[in-house]
């Protein structure tokens, strides 16, 4: 009895080892976790290896923007050039540069009107011709200005879009008449004093109101009497001309105007700066506003 109790518990032990009972199932849940985990990395590679693909790409746009970086960059300081009286320019050079000189407009124009001997001083200089009268200026004094113009201005007749004498002292008509004509007009404003001091300011823009500054190196202040002098841009700066509904002002270094004036054309006011490193303009650092033109040109 005892060896068949032996037997059958032998018979069961062999059974449970082989058959042994299945393990747990995992959880619906723990599938669920391990399959969102392997979406999110197959994601993420897939995100990474499209990023790697568009970096050629992006790096060619950046590479095109640099280069239109620098064509604009280059072609705003072309801009800036002040072509200027040059004698030792002959047509040969200044062919091969694109620019031509006073020297060859004057020749070609000559040359075009060999009998037109009213419009030439003695220095060759032909005389602006102002379709308005002006009280500040002369003839001679107009011939100085145009000197310092750009060539591209030289064969341009002078028109006056604003006087005291004619609109009244006020800067929000100034601004109203200089808003009349297109905005790349140049402006040239020509201002007296009480003192009889002449002087003023040329910009390569209407006179307007803005946020900021606005202008190019082709900008320049000038004294006409008691001598006549001229203020190039200095290259230090570039706060050529600003307005705004109480002042208009040119230059500005130190916290001051090498121009400036208010908005009854009243007072005025020119100082020592950097953008032009121009002398004073005026005797006095504040002056009153005798009479004030403003002249554009026209084709």
């Amino acid at each position: 009895m005892i060896r068949a109790l032996s037997t059958a518990s032998s018979n069961i032990s062999c059974s449970f080892d082989e058959h042994p009972s299945p393990s747990p199932s995992p959880s619906p849940s723990s599938e669920t976790h391990r399959f969102t985990l392997h979406s999110l990395v197959s994601r993420l590679s897939d995100s990474k290896n499209n990023l790697l693909e568009q970096i050629p790409h992006h790096q060619r746009r950046l590479t095109r923007l640099k280069k239109r970086t620098k064509s604009f960059l280059s072609s705003t300081l072309n801009d800036r050039i002040i072509i200027r009286h040059s004698s030792s320019c002959d047509r040969q050079n200044s062919s091969d540069d694109g620019i031509v000189s006073l020297d060859e407009i004057y020749r070609r124009n000559h040359a075009t009107h060999p009998d037109d001997i009213n419009s030439y001083d003695i220095d060759g200089i032909p005389a602006p011709k102002l379709l308005q009268t002006s009280i500040l200026i002369n003839e001679e004094l107009s011939k100085q200005i145009l000197r310092e113009l750009p060539p591209r201005l030289h064969s341009h007749d002078w028109y006056m879009i604003f006087s005291t004498e004619e609109n009244g002292f006020s800067l929000s008509t100034l601004y109203r008449r200089s808003f009349e004509i297109d905005h790349d007009s140049p402006s040239l404003i020509i201002i007296k004093d009480v003192e009889q001091n002449v002087f003023g300011a040329f910009v390569p823009h209407q006179l307007l109101i803005s946020e900021g500054f606005y202008g190019t190196g082709e900008s320049f202040l000038f004294t006409l009497h008691p001598e006549f002098r001229v203020f190039n841009w200095s290259g230090s700066n570039e706060f050529f001309v600003k307005g705004d509904v109480n002042s208009l002002g040119f230059g500005i270094g130190e916290g001051t105007y090498a121009l400036w004036l208010d908005a009854d054309l009243y007072h005025g006011r020119s100082c020592a700066t950097k953008t032009f490193n121009n002398d004073r303009l005026s005797l006095n650092e504040d002056f009153i506003i005798a009479s004030i033109e403003v002249w554009t040109f026209t084709g």
